[in-house]
């Protein structure tokens, strides 16, 4: 068993939180349209893959060796371009369906705000 600091668990809390957003997001989709439902599930998936590859980066960087930093850092920079990739490709080839995407894609940055808004009542 290994000894956890506290930025692993809110790191690992905060995607759990957007897993718990995922179904909720997708049921009020729902209820504007059955087409925005696929998109935006679509772009909640994104979004928990893209913070994996998050925490893993993170975790990466933060190693005494300056190549490794580099590396991980190259490897963040790759990350924001598969964002901009994902979006430029659903907005061709989906373009009515760009909102829900995007928010699913920024499930990210709810489950941030949620996270702060439970540190705030429940400092650790």
């Amino acid at each position: 068993m290994t000894v956890e600091d506290g930025g692993t668990g809110h790191l690992r809390r905060i995607a759990w939180i957007q897993a718990a957003l995922l179904p909720v997001g997708g049921a009020l989709w729902a209820l504007r349209s059955w087409r925005a439902v696929p998109a935006f599930l679509a772009g909640g998936l994104a979004s928990l893959a893209f913070w994996s590859l998050h925490r893993w980066v993170v975790g990466g960087m933060l190693t005494p060796s300056v190549r490794r930093r580099w590396l991980f850092a190259l490897a963040a920079m790759g990350k924001l371009a598969l964002i901009v990739i994902l979006l430029r490709g659903m907005m061709v080839c989906f373009p009515s369906e760009v909102l829900p995407f995007a928010t699913g894609i920024l499930l990210f940055s709810a489950a941030i705000v949620v996270e702060a808004i439970r540190l705030v009542f429940r400092p650790e």
